[in-house]
């Protein structure tokens, strides 16, 4: 043994001699009681290898909701699969339990396998590993993990948390690395210990596992995002060697009929879930559109580079949005107000976290500040963090009951759980993909209304009982990219209102079919209904869009079934 292996076996030893302090410590001896086990019979019981436990699977498994049951079922016989699920609905859930399945089997079988997650963001693999890696010490899995990306693990925090269950130096290992020989050596070293080898990789670095001969499972997280033509390059130099492969969004993205994710031979074909159905489930919350019209701003509109009406757009916004949220809470006391706010660029998102009037008011109100851009940095309570991860973290630790803003540009768009964001405001207009993910940060349900809904306290009609009722989306109209006329807006909005099945009529004034009976005096009066009811406009065109869809398509039909109408002789009238 050379210098360097003695000393690292040394700090080993300091190591478990340090550990086995704490365990006396947190569980001293009764002095009455002489027969007491001592120290070295006590560490004797920790076991030093990973013992399976199929059982913790199981308890797993059995808190299923019934959609991740058949999302999992549909997996079963096919090799690829798009899964497509809304937003908070258990995707991550779903492709823990594809991967711990199959590590049991082979384990019981004295087999190991090699299993990877690919995301687009290493923010992402890292909470997707987090999660996968903790079922699987739960079910005593002999693993390794590698990372593949520049982002560091500590592996300290792994040890700390699992040594009771046998988590140490000798028994868990993990790696980062984009180099493929360090990737080659790690999986033929994990291999050699005869434990499954668990890999995270972002989809920019994901050709670094085209040296693995055979990978069991490959779950794609946010697959919408491989349809980019370098991820989709990168996978394809690796997917001849992965046995099955299951692609997971909220968000299909198709060109045409047979490219993007309409590509059957590259995605297989598709389970999905629609979002209607899981509002109806209660699986998650109804969104609500909540446009916002100030005052001062009637005779015309203003651009994101207007420093005041930006911080004045995001304070009234959130306070708007906390006022409504109480009122329409059924246990306002136990929820704080949670905007997530959509900047138009960098520029834009750092005018706000400088503005001094912004974080007087946020320290004065009490309202937690994160802010997360590629050009500037993260920030907490607007000072600068060098680790995302932390900041990341802090944020996840946010109680229900804290009021907090978070500006970003996109980072927090797909895929990052965050603490039950109660309203999403948007300075920008957002492609359709975008809209979705963005919206989806607030479409959670909150921990305690998932448990009164699991528990049969609650149903998912009985929204006057939850505590987050609904998901807000916050339109500033006063901005000149979020004119209500605009055609990008009115797309949005459509999207909104039939992906998500809202009735139409609670954007419509409470007297608008008396208005319509009304002669008019002036021509300015259509204006002004335009004006104080921005979305009238918009849902006229769906309402009038949905009626021309369902009309028969022969003409004769069509001209018959009008005809019906009109003399009150069709159900639909």
């Amino acid at each position: 043994m050379n210098l360097l292996d003695k000393y690292e076996a040394t700090l080993k030893q300091k190591t478990l001699l340090e550990k086995y302090e704490e365990i006396l410590k947190a569980s001293p001896p009764v002095p009455d009681k002489p027969t007491s086990p001592s120290l070295l019979e006590r560490v004797q019981k920790i076991p030093m290898e990973p013992v399976l436990n199929e059982n913790a699977f199981i308890e797993f498994a059995n808190n299923h909701r019934p959609h991740q049951h058949n999302s999992i079922e549909s997996t079963i016989g096919d090799n690829r699969k798009q899964i497509i699920i809304p937003t908070g609905t258990g995707k991550t859930r779903i492709q823990i339990h594809l991967h711990v399945q199959d590590m049991i089997e082979k384990t019981k079988n004295n087999l190991t396998g090699v299993y990877a997650i690919g995301a687009h963001r290493l923010l992402l693999c890292t909470q997707l590993m987090d999660e996968l890696q903790d079922l699987c010490i739960k079910c005593g899995l002999p693993i390794n993990v590698l990372y593949i990306g520049s982002a560091r693990h500590d592996d300290k925090r792994v040890y700390d948390k699992y040594f009771h269950q046998g988590i140490n130096y000798d028994t868990f290992k993990s790696t980062y690395t984009t180099r493929t020989d360090e990737v080659k050596k790690f999986y033929e070293e994990t291999k050699e210990a005869n434990r499954h080898l668990i890999i995270v990789s972002t989809y920019h670095s994901f050709d670094k596992m085209a040296c693995i001969d055979a990978i069991d499972i490959c779950t794609y997280d946010e697959a919408h995002t491989t349809t980019a033509e370098d991820f989709t390059d990168n996978i394809k130099k690796v997917m001849d060697n992965i046995k099955r492969n299951f692609f997971f969004t909220a968000t299909r993205k198709v060109y045409g009929e047979n490219d993007g994710m309409n590509k059957e031979s590259f995605y297989g074909d598709i389970y999905g879930v629609p979002p209607t159905e899981m509002i109806e489930a209660g699986e998650i919350v109804m969104p609500k559109i909540h446009i916002m019209m100030f005052k001062d701003t009637e005779q015309g509109t203003i651009s994101q580079n207007n420093e005041t009406m930006l911080v004045k757009t995001v304070i009234e916004g959130f306070t708007e949005h906390k006022k409504k949220l109480k009122e329409e809470s059924a246990y306002p006391d136990n929820i704080g107000a949670k905007l997530l706010v959509s900047c138009k660029g960098s520029e834009e998102l750092k005018t706000v976290q400088d503005s001094e009037i912004f974080q007087k008011w946020c320290t004065e109100n009490n309202v937690k500040f994160f802010s997360f851009s590629s050009r500037y940095g993260n920030y907490e309570d607007f000072k600068e963090e060098v680790s995302r991860t932390d900041v990341y973290e802090d944020m996840r630790d946010l109680k229900d009951t804290d009021d907090c803003i978070l500006l970003h540009l996109d980072i927090l768009t797909e895929g990052i759980n965050l603490p039950s964001i109660t309203a999403v405001m948007l300075l920008r207009h957002l492609n359709p993909v975008k809209l979705m993910q963005t919206l989806g940060r607030a479409l959670r349900l909150l921990n305690s209304d998932r448990i009164k809904l699991y528990s049969g306290d609650i149903i998912p009609n009985e929204r006057e009982k939850y505590t987050k009722p609904y998901a807000y989306l916050m339109l500033p109209m006063h901005f000149e990219s979020l004119d209500a006329s605009s055609d990008d807006m009115k797309r949005m909005i459509k999207e909104i209102v039939n992906t998500y099945g809202l009735p139409t009529e609670e954007f419509l004034p409470p007297d608008i079919f008396k208005r319509n009976t009304i002669k008019r005096d002036k021509p300015e009066d259509g204006r002004k209904t335009k004006k104080d009811f921005p979305l009238l406009h918009v849902i006229e065109d769906i309402v009038a869009e949905n009626f021309t869809k369902s009309l028969p398509d022969d003409k004769q039909e069509k001209y018959d079934h009008l005809v019906g109408l009109l003399k009150g002789e069709s159900n639909d009238a």
